[in-house]
């Protein structure tokens, strides 16, 4: 029986939608035993395409057994009270984790909006990831299509994706409050925070920002609170565990994207990279 002490995170060897899990485990002080399975390149049709076996043909099955609806991401406990659980989807996964570290909200107010602005954040994610892994014929589509995620997120109006947490941080933050609600951390200030770490590795990938220094990245494009958000959230002690550890350092992406999947955001490449994730890490 897994300790109770110890959460297991399974996802691919990427950033991803596991990220984020894996970031409120080590802030919480539980002990991150991560699960990671490769996509690993393999040659059919004289081209190279990808095979996630390691997923796919192992422990899934075995999981799926025990829960039908598994996928990754997935969390794995043992509660203090010795209930096993096994808990698959990213929204799930992150409610859970957010309800057990008191990271959810403390009335119906609170509650409803940490629902709200978690849904929130996943429709910005999902902006930029679609776009990812879309293989462009050329280099002139793929920057029209840059240039228009840039437009759907930080166009300064009502429309644009950044403009609406801005808008709330701007009803919600003063010089001392720097989180989405009440001024403590909640959980989707972890999934605000992975995804604005996405999006300064596109603006600074495409060009669409002059200065590249994360400090500065935000306030050059007229988001102010957004900046201070991101700045203050990156320097939260509990964060350095996370930021240290090999997490923080994998692609955003996995090898079949076209963005982000490789070294500074730019394609995986087969012939030179070699993915030396650890199938399993264990971090106290």
């Amino acid at each position: 029986m897994q300790k109770s002490n110890i959460i297991t995170v399974g996802y691919w060897s990427t950033k991803g939608l596991g990220s984020v899990c894996r970031m409120v485990v080590l802030y919480s002080g539980y002990s991150l035993k991560a699960k990671n399975y490769r996509l690993l390149p393999i040659m059919k049709d004289d081209s190279f395409t990808y095979d996630g076996s390691e997923w796919h043909e192992e422990d899934k099955i075995n999981l799926k057994k025990r829960n039908s609806l598994i996928n990754l991401p997935y969390i794995e406990l043992t509660n203090s009270d010795g209930t096993e659980l096994l808990i698959s989807q990213s929204n799930a996964c992150l409610s859970f984790l957010g309800r057990k570290f008191n990271m959810f909200g403390k009335n119906e107010v609170d509650v409803s909006q940490c629902e709200q602005l978690l849904l929130e954040t996943n429709d910005l994610r999902n902006v930029i990831t679609s776009f990812a892994y879309t293989h462009f014929k050329n280099k002139d589509l793929e920057n029209e299509a840059a240039k228009d995620v840039f437009t759907r997120a930080f166009q300064n109006n009502n429309v644009g994706k950044i403009q609406k947490f801005e808008n709330w941080m701007k009803d919600n933050q003063n010089n001392e409050n720097y989180f989405l609600i009440n001024n403590e951390i909640t959980i989707p200030d972890f999934n605000l925070f992975d995804i604005l770490d996405f999006y300064v590795e596109f603006l600074k990938y495409y060009n669409f920002v002059n200065d590249k220094n994360i400090k500065n990245i935000f306030n050059e494009l007229g988001y102010p609170n957004i900046s201070k958000f991101y700045n203050n959230f990156i320097q939260l002690p509990k964060m350095e565990k996370y930021l240290n550890s090999i997490f923080y350092k994998l692609t955003y992406t996995n090898k079949s994207a076209r963005f982000g999947s490789g070294t500074q955001g730019d394609t995986w490449d087969h012939h030179r990279q070699i993915d030396e994730t650890p199938k399993e890490i264990i971090i106290n």
